[in-house]
């Protein structure tokens, strides 16, 4: 004689699927209206080369402008007025020479505009290392090296904004030599509105409080907070790290430029 169970045996439920990542575009829209998600979203795929490439064609694409519209033997010629450093190299240098100079100068200063995408890539990596190891030593942050990539990436991408405002000044000014474009292009800091030939470290210091810039700050301390595996770790202790370190940068900065 057979015996049934009391209680049918329960049937095993089926496995939730994962759910599936943010697409590209999405990660792009969400920096600018919720960045959280970007961020979180980077525990799932920590890619980081979309962001790069698309400020790199953007950076490009100003080089390019630049080229097209800025006198470079002009625009290096006031780099060097700016520069005790440089008068001094040229005083030594006889008038012919001082030409040949100036001449291959703003050659090597057109073809680097074009190379600032390697210049961002390399920059990237350092920062993403950098910021990596403070807080995950300090805080425990739990980041890996290319989720940290990752959020440095993406915290570029309102620069994008700041380069198309750039573009569009260059291309709508009727003499685009009169912009700044090595220090304060537009009034987004209150460097801006200093004479550059005054305190200078007074105005290396009011340049690095730029709004896009402190914008990018603010994300990234967001964004090793969102990213990170430690729920302890706050957003307001993660974006007051970068900003003390972004103020010691901004200081050595001013220091350098009032040195040189």
């Amino acid at each position: 004689m057979s015996t049934q169970p009391p209680f049918p045996e329960p049937i095993p439920s089926a496995a939730q699927p994962p759910q599936p990542g943010l697409s590209v575009p999405s990660r792009i829209i969400n920096i600018f209206i919720a960045p959280r998600k970007t961020f979180e979203d980077l525990k799932v795929n920590a890619s980081w080369w979309s962001p790069w490439v698309l400020t790199s064609i953007f950076l490009l694409l100003f080089a390019f402008v630049v080229g097209q519209k800025v006198d470079m033997v002009r625009f290096t010629r006031q780099q060097i007025e700016q520069s005790k450093f440089a008068q001094r190299q040229m005083e030594q240098l006889s008038p012919q020479q001082q030409e040949q100079n100036i001449r291959i100068r703003a050659i090597a200063t057109k073809v680097g505009f074009f190379i600032f995408p390697i210049g961002t890539l390399i920059g990237g990596l350092i920062i993403a290392a950098i910021l990596m190891g403070v807080f995950n030593f300090v805080f425990a942050a739990e980041v890996p090296y290319g989720r940290a990539l990752a959020i440095v990436f993406y915290s570029f991408v309102p620069r994008i904004i700041y380069m198309v405002l750039l573009i569009v000044s260059l291309l709508a000014s009727a003499d685009p030599n009169t912009i700044d474009i090595s220090a304060n292009p537009m009034p987004t800091n209150p460097g801006f509105f200093m004479d550059p030939q005054g305190s200078k470290f007074l105005f290396g210091l009011a340049s690095g409080l730029d709004l896009f810039a402190l914008w990018v700050v603010a994300l990234l301390g967001f964004g090793f907070s969102a990213a990170s595996s430690n729920r302890k770790f706050t957003p307001g202790t993660a974006i007051s790290t970068v900003m003390v370190l972004y103020g010691v940068l901004i200081l050595a900065g001013a220091a350098l430029k009032a040195a040189f």
